[in-house]
């Protein structure tokens, strides 16, 4: 049984949020409606699954969201009712011409205080997998892989080999590749 005064921290605040207008902008598209004007946007660049690293794929949104969240509540955390006044606040504070007027709107509609209260358990619970996951397989720096050095000089073997490869058998091919080949050295 979830505990109603059990303490979340900003990111299943933030992602709470981000999924209700998210959801509220699929939830048109899914109808065949144009979804409100901004929501696109909204979603673009505050999609917190962009980088390993708790954030936003505009850093400064969930930037912004998390200092505000941390001056208000502390590092405690908040309860689901007071992380979604919060929320509420956040997303109407972002309202303007880049996203639009339907933030809190799309909040209202799919995350009545309820909805919003059962889903920070379940999103709780994904990030956590989330971010063991990405312990056991970070994406932040790519295994390079270790590569034969490139030869210094290019032999006619290297140049037969390519010419081979290129050709699949066609020898007629084969043969007007090694003539572009002489003309371009005659050049």
């Amino acid at each position: 049984m979830l505990e109603i005064d059990q303490p979340w921290d900003a990111f299943v605040i933030y992602v709470n949020a981000y999924y209700a207008v998210q959801e509220a902008y699929d939830s048109a598209r899914r109808n065949w409606e144009k979804p409100a004007p901004g929501l696109n946007t909204f979603v673009r660049d505050a999609n917190p699954f962009l980088w390993d690293e708790r954030g936003s794929a505009e850093p400064e949104i969930y930037e912004h969201f998390s200092a505000s969240f941390l001056e208000r509540f502390g590092t405690q955390g908040c309860t689901a009712a007071e992380g979604r006044a919060f929320a509420s606040e956040w997303l109407r504070a972002l309202e303007g011409e880049t996203y639009g007027h339907h933030l809190v709107a799309s909040l209202d509609e799919i995350a009545d205080e309820r909805a919003w209260e059962e889903s920070c358990e379940p999103i709780a619970r994904q990030l956590s997998s989330r971010a063991a996951h990405l312990e056991r397989t970070p994406q932040d720096e790519p295994l390079v892989e270790e590569l034969d050095p490139l030869p210094q000089s290019i032999s006619e073997q290297n140049i037969e080999a390519v010419i081979e490869l290129l050709a699949k058998g066609d020898q007629a091919f084969a043969a007007s590749l090694r003539a572009r080949l002489h003309d371009e050295e005659q050049s």
